[in-house]
């Protein structure tokens, strides 16, 4: 996949603006590509299947009826992506279904930039 030096193509679901924002920065201060961006499940959808980014930050609560993990489960039906869940909800019953989804990594917010750059890092290069 063609990146133009990039690292990786990155999309952003989350129905924050600042968040978006935030996660983009920082994305492309570690060298990514944010290839777009989506507020709802079904834009995540139709994003990731129209973009085929690399690695997708996933919000669990987005507008609409479906979250996060339902757009998740179906981008990963039809394309090859790592998801990397960014969640202010740490209870276990979101952890336990975000787990059932088996999800790249997991970041809690407020996300710590380094570590956000080290998760892209090995969702790009750990491919197995």
């Amino acid at each position: 996949m063609e990146t133009g030096g990039a690292k990786g193509r990155v999309l952003i679901v989350d129905d924050q603006f600042l968040i978006v924002e935030f996660l983009k920065i920082w994305s492309e201060a570690h060298g990514f590509e944010v290839c777009g961006t989506a507020k709802s499940a079904a834009g995540a959808v139709e994003e990731a299947l129209r973009l085929k980014p690399d690695c997708i930050l996933m919000d669990v609560r987005l507008e609409g009826g479906k979250d996060g993990i339902d757009a998740a489960i179906e981008i990963c039906k039809e394309i090859d992506t790592r998801i990397i869940y960014i969640t202010g909800s740490s209870e276990g019953p979101t952890i336990a279904r975000i787990n059932e989804d088996h999800p790249f990594a997991i970041l809690i917010k407020p996300i710590d930039p380094a570590e956000l750059g080290r998760v892209l890092e090995r969702a790009v290069t750990d491919r197995t």
